[in-house]
């Protein structure tokens, strides 16, 4: 299976999406959370600060300096305690007692609050610590610190947020591995889906699609288009049927008719056996066409698929051209035929004849005295042939290309011209049959028909 169609299959991209709202979704709230969570830390960090302040102050306020060294020090045999750090100052900002040696340098956070790194050593393993502190003016002149240690909500940031990265990252990668067997899967439902319905389309009405291992929707869809498939069958084999009957009862007696009038001709004089012989031409064009719609409905019905072989491409469109070249001549239009070398391919070498003799019949009998009509034929880099008609013709409005396939069909300019209108209609089934395309151009001046054989 095509690792590209897989990536960019529908459902793949459906499950990438829904995998990175859903991660997305999951970091926001996960993020939500840790935010109330974190508000929720440092108001309680405040108020143990502002308490500790009160509390100090209060000391200071009434024992002195050694009161508040003597609480400092029953302070630090607390362990709880201990993540506290104090300093008492004078109004020159020199020290007087307290755990720090020094007014730090700080970060300024609002509301009088204040926030700084210091390097401690006999606390807890020591390094590097962030506080979150409150400075206090003393009525008796200078400043108290108090700040607290908050590294584990630091800490606690960190691992939250790797947890949270690599959780999305798994589920980003797990939900990726998801979709792409997911993928996977219905693509090979729906190629196999596709394949039962190509063989359909080209005429194989007794193709079914699989079921499988398909349930419910996908098991019912299924039901449903063989169901569709049985009854387009069965109408298909009535058309088929009552196509058989006509040429049972119409282009047998009309053949009949043909061979009466030219066993007439030959008893009558010279001047009436021209009206005979044109009676005679006239049943010669009803049973051509008619020829020519049953051919049409045996192409579309697929029936000519068993018949296919490797044709060699190359030797055939030199047929088709030769056989051409004389009629060619007769209107002073030059036919030219380039490429093909070694060019071959399976199919059903009497149709593909009967096609190009159709283009090269309709390029030489539109193209006036004096032009030209170019066959090419060359392969892709698959080695798809690709045949290429081009004339010197009035060629056809671009509003017309499409409906000019459809039997009976005919521009205006072209009635004067002999022909039924089912020549390219013709043209197109052979072309459906081989699973190829075709185009029509402007040759600028003329017309281009481009066919690919699939």
């Amino acid at each position: 299976m095509n690792l590209r169609a897989i990536l960019t299959s529908l459902t793949f991209r459906f499950m990438l999406r829904y995998v990175l709202v859903l991660s997305l979704a999951v970091f926001l709230v996960m993020a939500l959370i840790y935010g109330a969570f974190t508000y929720s830390y440092f108001q309680e960090l405040q108020d143990a600060v502002v308490d500790e302040l009160d509390t100090v102050s209060l000391i200071y306020s009434g024992q002195g300096q050694p009161g508040v060294e003597q609480y400092i020090a029953d302070r630090g045999r607390d362990a709880e305690a201990r993540q506290f750090q104090y300093l008492l100052v004078d109004a020159e900002y020199q020290r007087v007692a307290g755990t720090l040696e020094a007014w730090p340098e700080y970060r300024e956070l609002g509301e009088g609050w204040i926030a700084f790194g210091l390097t401690l050593t006999g606390f807890d393993e020591g390094g590097r610590e962030e506080l979150l502190g409150r400075p206090l003016n003393l009525p008796q002149g200078g400043y108290l610190l108090a700040a607290l240690r908050y590294n584990q909500v630091i800490e606690s940031a960190r691992l939250v947020f790797i947890t949270l990265l690599r959780t999305m990252i798994a589920t980003v990668f797990l939900g990726v591995i998801g979709g792409f067997f997911a993928a996977a899967n219905t693509l090979r439902r729906i190629d196999s889906v596709n394949e039962g319905i190509d063989d359909i389309v080209h005429g194989d009405l007794s193709q079914r699609i699989p079921l499988g291992d398909s349930v419910g929707n996908v098991r019912r869809l299924i039901e449903n288009f063989n169901s569709m498939l049985d009854q387009t069958e069965s109408l298909m084999h009535g058309v088929r049927t009552v196509s058989d009957n006509i040429a049972h009862d119409l282009r047998t007696p009309l053949t009949h008719i043909r061979n009466n009038l030219t066993r007439l001709k030959q008893t009558l004089p010279a001047d009436s056996g021209e009206d005979v012989q044109a009676i005679i031409d006239e049943c010669d064009d009803i049973l051509s066409t008619f020829n020519a719609l049953l051919r049409i409905a045996q192409l579309e019905a697929g029936n000519r698929i068993s018949t296919f072989s490797r044709v060699d491409l190359e030797e055939l469109v030199q047929d088709v051209v030769e056989l051409y070249e004389p009629l060619a001549q007769e209107k002073t239009v030059t036919v030219a035929c380039s490429g093909g070398e070694g060019v071959s391919w399976d199919g059903d070498r009497d149709l593909i004849f009967q096609m190009l003799a159709n283009l090269l019949d309709n390029a030489v009998k539109y193209t006036p005295p004096g032009g030209r009509v170019e066959v090419r034929l060359a392969a892709n880099d698959s080695g798809q042939p690709r045949i290429s008609v081009a004339d010197s013709g009035p060629g056809i409005p671009e509003t017309d290309r499409e409906n000019v396939f459809q039997r009976f069909f005919r521009l205006e300019s072209s009635r004067k011209q002999p022909g039924s209108g089912l020549g390219l209609s013709l043209v197109k089934a052979v072309v459906a049959l081989h699973r190829g395309t075709i185009q029509l151009l402007d040759n600028g001046p003329g017309l281009r028909v481009e066919v690919s054989l699939g």
